[in-house]
This record gives C-alpha cells, structure tokens and sequence, in this order.
C-alpha cells in the first residue's frame, strides 16, 4: 500500500497530497491544516487513469473538497 494524505489549508484553502511523514508534519501544525482523505496513491492513479477528462476533474474536486 501506498498512502497519500489530503490536506487542506483552513485560510488560505491551499490543498497538499502528501506521504506518511508530510502527515506527520502537519498533524504538528493540526490548526492549520485539516485532513480530507487518505487514500492509496497507487490506486487512484491507476483509476484516473481510466476516467475521460470531465470523470476525472469531477474525481480530483470530490477528493479536494470539504467532506
């Protein structure tokens, strides 16, 4: 497995895909930054992969925005 944590800047709304230890770092900055998702990065490549362009960016904002 390959995880992969969004997080979102609660003032500035500045997304980051980050690995294992970025999580840590900004689980340290917590006020700031708010968890969206962990996922499996290889996976979801894998599956973008497949989605015409419009599926695609529909994915990507459904992974970026507030759950």
């Amino acid at each position: 497995m390959n995880p992969a944590f969004i997080y979102r800047h609660t003032m500035t709304s500045e997304v980051l895909v980050v690995d294992m230890q970025g999580a840590k770092d900004l689980e340290a900055a917590r006020p700031y930054w708010k968890l969206l998702h962990s996922i499996n990065s290889v996976e979801v490549l894998n599956y973008i992969i497949g989605l015409t362009p419009r599926q695609r960016n529909r994915y990507i904002n459904s992974l970026t925005k507030n759950p």
